[in-house]
């Protein structure tokens, strides 16, 4: 019987959130945690309702008293978006600091960067917003923990979501960098077992950052395609975005592209109704008691501000650890691991639970069509389908696949 961590009456015990490390940290009581985001940078925009949201968990935590014995402390450091950066700031964190364990990440490059970082120091890593499935299957190791969908998931949930639709001209627009090549990769792989008639007529890779989209616009529309299947987000989905209305873009063909609740809040009505979207965490699309609670905290926190994706995975993964820690009674990473592996989690996007083979939860994925409606001062994705983390999971012999071939 697996057990289910919730966030209810939590006790000191309860609320137990701390790793222990091979260095030993010097301090003796409570948990140090190190949050390694991307507060600027392409990032920036997206990890400001993390850090909200997480701070809220650390409150309300420490309001319960704590954890072993004292409070929970996050030491904030920013990547700037930039691998190298990353690297050096969780290495800071490790030797510096003496945090428990690592968390954050918003790059899927910055996740790789400081993934062997952790592994060297045996100091265990949430991910709590990167995409690549790389440093938990190919790389992985037994300290480095994915709470969200990544990028084998969300490429065959849009595969299966393409096959529904029947498109079968399409162009792919993904960023240049490991999220948008591997989501891409793998969504023309899935798309061809799904639907062998579909055609993948051109792929387009805008750097990361880029903001002048035209030329890509016009190169994809001149295949005049069925579906843009696009791999953008922050300022490169509100680009797209502005920058397509001056061609008809969504007037020729269909869009589907990474909408996450801060491209809601800042295109506003810019986002016409019908663009299909996927997101990790929207708010609106919650129906969990505790999601609820959470958003009506949030907003009284923070002047009304709605949290975004990034807050709603920065919330979970805190209590995720928590959740673990308590079963585990120990700061042993060892013990922390076999504890995610035994348990489920009542987080705000519901049930989910790790397995073992490659630490990654079975979080869904939430795929919908754009619409302005009265509920929100921006529109958001109704007739929302929500894909169910079983379902895109990679089986265990794809996983051992994956590591065998990256030994090479």
């Amino acid at each position: 019987m697996k057990k289910t961590a919730t966030r209810i009456g939590m006790t000191a015990a309860a609320a137990a959130l701390a790793l222990g490390t091979t260095l030993g940290p010097a301090h003796a009581a409570g948990v140090k945690i190190g949050y390694v985001g991307g507060i600027s940078g392409a990032c920036g925009g997206l990890t400001h309702s993390a850090r909200k949201a997480m701070e809220i968990a650390q409150g309300e935590i420490n309001d319960a008293g704590g954890v072993l014995g004292g409070p929970i402390e996050i030491v904030w450091r920013d990547s700037k978006t930039k691998p190298d950066e990353g690297a050096k700031q969780a290495r800071d964190l490790i030797l510096s600091e003496e945090v428990d364990l690592l968390t954050g990440v918003c790059s899927s490059s910055v996740f790789m960067a400081i993934n062997p970082i952790a592994k060297q120091y045996g100091v265990p890593l949430f991910s709590a917003i990167s995409g690549t499935h790389k440093a938990t299957i190919d790389f992985g190791h037994p300290f480095v923990v994915q709470t969200q969908p990544h990028t084998l998931m969300e490429g065959k949930a849009l595969a299966e979501y393409a096959a529904r639709k029947g498109w079968k001209n399409i162009v792919t627009m993904g960023l240049d960098y490991e999220w948008g090549r591997t989501t891409v990769k793998v969504f023309t792989e899935e798309l061809a077992k799904l639907n062998p008639d579909a055609k993948i007529a051109r792929q387009l890779w805008p750097r990361i950052g880029e903001t002048n989209l035209t030329s890509y616009i016009t190169a994809a529309l001149a295949d005049e395609p069925d579906l843009i299947m696009a791999v953008m987000f922050g300022s490169g989905t509100n680009s797209l975005i502005k920058q397509g209305k001056a061609y008809g873009l969504l007037e020729r063909t269909e869009l589907l592209t990474f909408l996450s609740t801060e491209s809601y809040m800042s295109l506003g009505r810019d986002i016409p109704d019908g663009v299909h979207g996927w997101a990790r965490g929207p708010f609106y699309a919650l129906t969990t008691d505790a999601a609820k609670e959470f958003v009506a905290k949030y907003q009284g926190a923070h002047d009304g501000e709605y949290p975004n994706d990034w807050g709603i995975l920065g919330y979970d993964v805190m209590y995720i650890i928590a959740g673990a820690l308590e079963k585990a009674g120990s700061t042993d990473p060892a013990a922390l691991r076999e504890a995610l592996g035994a348990m489920s989690f009542d987080t705000l996007r519901g049930e989910i639970r790790m397995r073992m083979i490659d630490n990654t939860f079975n979080a869904p994925s939430f795929i919908g069509v754009t619409k302005m409606t009265d509920d929100y001062p921006f529109p958001v994705m109704t007739d929302v389908n929500v894909i169910p983390g079983d379902v895109t999971l990679p089986d265990e012999a794809t996983v051992e696949a994956l590591r065998e071939a990256a030994k090479g």
